[in-house]
């Protein structure tokens, strides 16, 4: 056996038995359901603590797909997908989980960054903003004015865009003319 490889086998066996005796005793008669997502909890929990990152993805998509509803889930992936320099799929996972909990801080203020590391910069504004009046929302005011800047010089910069194009088609427009000759020699 490998020191780098861990049969899926060996893994699954002390995912399974990871579970404490207590919380053994809670689940006097879990579903099949349940059981299955408890065993990929305790895989993506060996993935992670291992660095396998490919496995570890694959049991946050299965996690998702059998409870999609769960925020923590999104929010937990997204973040894993961050720390791999996945930002695209990150900021639909942290969307996801202020979607699916709203008045969660955490879960808003996230997006809110992504979207401002994104320079997406009236969404990233939108949900800074929700997030920053949310109990605890003081820490967003920085992020937030810093979208209201950004988004002041992408107005401004519009403004100069439109005028040099003006100026632009104006000027285009002279040359075709003959000009007039108003002496008449």
């Amino acid at each position: 056996m490998s020191v780098n490889k861990i049969p899926l086998a060996a893994l699954f066996a002390a995912a399974l038995f990871s579970q404490t005796g207590l919380e053994a005793q809670a689940q006097l008669a879990p579903s099949s359901g349940s059981v299955a997502i408890s065993a990929h909890e305790d895989l993506l929990a060996c993935y992670q603590s291992l660095g396998k990152n490919a496995e570890t993805e694959a049991e946050f998509r299965w996690l998702i797909q059998q409870a999609a509803g769960k925020a923590v889930l999104h929010f937990n992936y997204a973040c894993f997908l961050q720390r791999a320099g996945k930002t695209g799929a990150a900021a639909v996972e942290y969307k996801k989980a202020a979607t699916l909990e709203p008045s969660n801080i955490d879960y808003v203020g996230s997006y809110g960054q992504m979207a401002l590391f994104q320079k997406n910069y009236m969404e990233a504004y939108n949900y800074l903003g929700r997030a920053m009046q949310m109990p605890g929302g003081e820490k967003y005011k920085a992020a937030v004015e810093s979208c209201r800047t950004y988004i002041q010089q992408q107005q401004q910069q519009q403004m100069i865009n439109q005028m040099n194009k003006k100026n632009a088609s104006g000027a285009a427009a002279a040359p075709g003319k003959k000009p007039r000759d108003d002496d008449d020699d």
